[in-house]
């Protein structure tokens, strides 16, 4: 099968077709996104990861120990656990110490025309989600969290540092909370996809600072961190969604004078992600700046680099 594969360079390579373990499913794959995360690998962010790329996507079951599956329209929750250590045992199986990762650490992803998954990682989409709404359930769970971490309501004024494709799924999670909200960024064409949900949207450049009771840095740079950490009361709430390829400088004196709680938050629920799609129906295809076919992903790869693009699909079956 072809696949976008990374060992040093990022390429598209034939590779086995995956064979199906017992209590796995087996996947084709219809479409897949291409995140930040992708990217921050091919930088070194995981540099002992060599394999297929990809976590975000949607396909229909070829295989499975349960014929009913087959056929059916999934995607799969990204992390792998052991199912026996004391973080799994403790309903923590994102966190187990031993899980593999789909597309990010010991296991191939799904950038490829087909990927087996454990039977238990399989989410059915229902007929109600379009496609294009679909293949945003990984990312959306993972900016829906952010709820799970932390209060958020009418009550809570919040800042959004960054306008990326997290950043503006985080938007409009937090918009239905009701909460005061305003979301900075650097590009005014990404800005606009709030304006029709009434968003508060700011540019860089014209922002002033002030307090907000939470910031979410979701901008992928240390320059935000910085300004985020300024922008947060004392004793108020920084949450963190950012990873990096490489470290950087950052003195913690105002988070300790301050009091401030540092939250990082990174994978979410994929139910409430989808119950979310279908209580409020977001136009998430509006976010999609481009789709390749698989044999163009290095192509797409770089189209997904540029500034003004947002989620990138390579179609594959």
């Amino acid at each position: 099968m072809r696949a976008v594969c990374f060992d040093g360079t990022l390429k598209v390579c034939d590779r086995e077709k995956p064979l199906r373990q017992k209590g796995e499913v087996l996947i084709r794959i219809a479409a897949a996104g291409i995140c930040n995360t992708d990217h921050e690998i091919t930088k070194g962010y995981l540099p002992g990861f060599r394999g297929i790329l990809g976590h975000e996507f949607l396909g229909f079951v070829e295989e499975a120990d349960d014929r009913e599956l087959v056929g059916k329209r999934v995607t799969a929750e990204i992390n792998i656990a052991c199912g026996n250590c004391v973080f799994c045992r403790k309903g923590l199986g994102r966190h187990c110490s031993e899980r593999k990762v789909l597309g990010i650490r010991d296991r191939d992803g799904a950038m490829a025309e087909y990927v087996a998954v454990p039977c238990a990682n399989v989410v059915e989409i229902p007929p109600s989600i379009p496609d294009e709404s679909a293949i945003f359930i990984e990312p959306l769970a993972a900016a829906l969290e952010i709820l799970d971490q932390t209060v958020i309501d009418k009550e809570t004024s919040v800042l959004l540092v960054g306008d990326g494709k997290l950043a503006l799924l985080i938007a409009q999670v937090m918009n239905t909370t009701g909460c005061d909200l305003m979301v900075l960024g650097k590009h005014p064409e990404k800005l606009t996809l709030l304006d029709d949900a009434g968003i508060k949207t700011s540019l860089l450049p014209t922002f002033k600072k002030r307090y907000f009771d939470v910031v979410i840095e979701a901008a992928g740079n240390p320059s935000a961190l910085d300004l985020g950490l300024a922008c947060v009361r004392p004793r108020g709430i920084f949450i963190l969604k950012s990873t990096y390829s490489n470290g950087f400088l950052w003195n913690p004196s105002s988070v300790v004078v301050d009091e401030i709680t540092i939250i990082g938050s990174r994978c979410g629920n994929f139910q409430k992600a989808m119950a979310f799609l279908e209580q409020y129906r977001p136009a998430l295809g509006r976010m999609i700046s481009g789709q390749f076919c698989l044999e163009d992903a290095v192509e797409a790869f770089e189209y997904s680099a540029r500034p003004d693009a947002l989620k990138v699909l390579l179609r594959i079956g």
